[in-house]
C-alpha cells in the first residue's frame, strides 16, 4: 500500500528493493502517490494481497526483519499477468532524535529500508508481460 507510519522512519532514510534507491522520506511518499492510481487501474477487480509469513527481531545488529508474500492478478491487461513475489524487508533502526519539528523527542527510527525478493528482479518483472501462472516465482 505504501502506508507507513512516517515519524517511525528518519527524514533521511535509504528506500532499497531490487529494481531501485533512494533516499528521503519524502521521495518515498512522492513515489508511492505516483505509483498508486496505476496500480488502481490495473488491479481494478482482481484479486490482490500481501501475506505476512514471517517476522523477527535482531536486536544485536539493529533490525526487524519481515517475509511476505505479495500476490496479485492484474485484469486490466489484455493477457491477465499476475504477480506473485516472495520477499523480506529488512528495517534497520538506530536510536535518534526527532526531525518532524515536534521537539527533540528521541526513539528508534528507521534508517535504512532494505527489501530483496527470493528471486531475479527479471523473473519478476517478467511477470508483467507473461499470462498467469507461466512465470512461477521459484526460479
Amino acid at each position: 500500500t505504501g502506508d507507513i507510519y512516517l515519524p517511525a522512519f528518519e527524514k533521511d532514510c535509504t528506500f532499497t528493493d531490487p529494481t531501485l534507491s533512494f533516499s528521503g522520506r519524502d521521495k518515498f511518499v512522492s513515489n508511492v502517490k505516483n505509483l498508486v492510481p496505476i496500480v488502481k487501474f490495473l488491479k481494478q477487480d482482481g484479486t490482490n494481497k500481501s501475506d505476512l509469513l514471517d517476522i523477527s527481531l535482531n536486536e544485536e545488529e539493529g533490525y526487524v526483519e519481515t517475509r511476505w508474500n505479495m500476490v496479485g492478478d492484474l485484469y486490466a491487461l489484455p493477457w491477465k499477468p499476475a504477480i506473485d513475489v516472495i520477499g523480506r524487508t529488512k528495517f534497520w533502526y538506530r536510536q535518534s532524535k526527532s526531525d518532524d519539528g515536534d521537539g527533540d523527542e528521541e526513539g528508534y527510527r528507521v534508517y535504512f529500508y532494505d527489501e530483496a525478493w527470493e528471486l531475479e528482479a527479471t523473473r519478476a518483472l517478467l511477470q508483467l508481460v507473461t499470462p498467469k501462472g507461466t512465470m512461477p516465482n521459484k526460479s
